[in-house]
């Protein structure tokens, strides 16, 4: 798109083909004009409104007019220079008037004053489509060809027009005529250039405006694409993070997983071991018998020596390893139920002693106890590896922050089955903590020990755990040196989980 310069000497593509589409406009305007007034002149000569020499003047003189804009449009096209379209432009504008002041003639001469419509169109015209100064213009030019016809027609050069009326104009009438001609042609073209400017400034107003508004509209667009490139990348990054912290989560999980394999394998250790020594002793005492008996020297105080060290060996054996295997079951449950948080009936109780069996070596090795206060056959159908997972989450909460620099910690788990709602606390006396530590308590990340370890999602696994898989709710409770107590209240059947906070708060 070229760039209009208003100081150039040459005209551009753009504006040559506004003024050409305007000037082709223009002539249209005109043709359909002189073919109505013909149409009007046509019926009042079939009256004797007019007579024949005035009907054939004003026929040609519009036909002349018509067929002038095709040369006139052709010679439009050739013009690049402003200068030359503005004396180009003046050349038409004067055949126009020209050509006005000639029907005016044949329709009464100076008698037909009261036709300066025509000419006020011309203006009103021009006033319109050209700049300020061309009303002036054209005022001068139309008011300059009536007052060459009404003096031409004064002094007999033209004959006079409508001669049945008489002519009784004086030479100071006519000059009285031309002069109130002038000034109101004058008076219209300053009332067109003053509205001509008006408009002209309005229309700046508004194109500028316009500008402002495109200029606006580009930089807000500018800024929602800016701005949802950056939604896109946030969202890009909330999805890597979740992703992270879902991994986050399960290397979590899988460590606490980890530590029940170490307090598992630790507490098989004993068992195991005292199996072995029971083994090797009967094993010893079983070949001195058979050197005895080979010899002959077996006695039979020594046989039921043997035999009674022989059962006290075995019975050893069998109560260490039953407890291996009891250990080993429950082991192989609960790491079956956190791995695949399957949904089973199962009895609260024997689950969560179980769970602290596994647990075992990870509290007793500081002398810390934990009491488990639940009815015996308190059986529901849910998530057993959720609550495995909270357990031992909450319990190493306590022995890394709780018992801290403590021994002989005391942790009490309550259960209660109340309505459709079990109500599961968990309780410790250890240190406490801060009322802003807790608030934050279930935050992903937030730890007080995140140089020592601590990875801040322990307690964020425990909440999403009552909260998402087993649509409950959970409360911390603490203040420095007093302990700390999570009560959680869960439905039965999840779909009544809506009412929990009630429940919760009674509590």
């Amino acid at each position: 798109m070229e760039i209009e310069d208003p100081h150039s000497p040459h005209l551009t593509f753009e504006q040559r083909k506004r003024i050409y589409t305007r000037h082709l406009q223009g002539a249209f305007v005109r043709t359909g004009a002189i073919f109505g007034v013909w149409l009007f002149l046509a019926l009042s000569y079939w009256y004797d409104a007019i007579t024949t020499l005035s009907f054939i003047g004003l026929s040609i003189t519009g036909a002349v007019v018509i067929v002038s804009n095709i040369p006139f449009l052709l010679g439009l096209q050739k013009i690049s220079r402003r200068s030359t379209f503005e004396y180009y432009n003046l050349i038409i504008n004067f055949i126009e008037a020209v050509g006005d002041t000639v029907i005016i003639y044949f329709l009464g001469g100076i008698k037909g004053m009261y036709l300066i419509i025509i000419y006020a169109g011309l203006i009103a015209y021009v006033g319109i489509v050209a700049p300020r100064r061309y009303p002036f213009i054209m005022a001068t030019i139309c008011a300059g060809s009536f007052a060459v016809m009404a003096l031409l027609e004064h002094f007999g050069v033209i004959p006079h027009q409508n001669n049945q009326w008489g002519y009784p104009y004086s030479f100071t009438e006519v000059i009285l005529i031309i002069f109130c001609l002038t000034v109101t042609l004058y008076v219209l073209a300053f009332i067109l250039s003053y509205t001509a400017r008006v408009l002209k400034r309005a229309k700046d107003e508004l194109m500028r405006q316009n500008a402002a508004l495109f200029q606006s509209r580009r930089e807000l667009n500018s800024i929602a694409d800016e701005m949802q490139q950056k939604n896109e990348a946030l969202e890009k990054s909330m999805e890597e993070l979740r992703q992270a912290q879902t991994q986050l989560v399960e290397s979590e999980k899988l460590a606490a997983l980890g530590g029940l394999v170490a307090g598992v394998a630790h507490e098989i250790n004993t068992p195991v071991g005292v199996g072995v020594t029971a083994i090797s002793f009967l094993q010893e005492k079983t070949k001195k018998i058979i050197e005895l008996n080979t010899t002959d020297a077996l006695t039979k105080e020594l046989f039921e020596n043997y035999l009674h060290s022989a059962n006290e060996a075995a019975a050893t054996i069998y109560t260490n390893l039953k407890r291996a295997a009891e250990l080993v079951r429950n082991f192989k449950q609960v790491a079956v139920d956190q791995s695949s948080e399957t949904r089973r009936m199962f009895n609260v109780k024997e689950y969560i002693e179980g769970t602290l069996l596994s647990l075992l070596f990870q509290y007793r090795r500081s002398g810390h106890t934990v009491t488990v206060n639940c009815p015996d056959n308190l059986v529901i159908d849910s998530y057993p590896g959720v609550f495995a997972q909270i357990i031992t989450n909450l319990l190493m909460n306590s022995l890394a922050h709780g018992f801290e620099d403590m021994t002989g910690g005391e942790i009490v788990i309550e259960v209660k089955h109340s309505s459709n709602f079990l109500h599961f606390r968990f309780s410790d006396n250890g240190k406490g903590m801060a009322p802003e530590t807790g608030k934050r308590i279930f935050e992903p990340f937030f730890t007080t020990k995140r140089g020592d370890g601590g990875s801040g999602l322990g307690m964020h696994i425990v909440y999403n755990a009552v909260t998402r898989t087993l649509k409950g709710k959970i409360l911390c409770t603490s203040a420095p040196g007093a302990g700390c107590t999570f009560d959680i209240l869960i439905p039965m059947n999840p779909a009544g989980h809506t009412s929990t906070t009630e429940h919760l708060s009674a509590r």
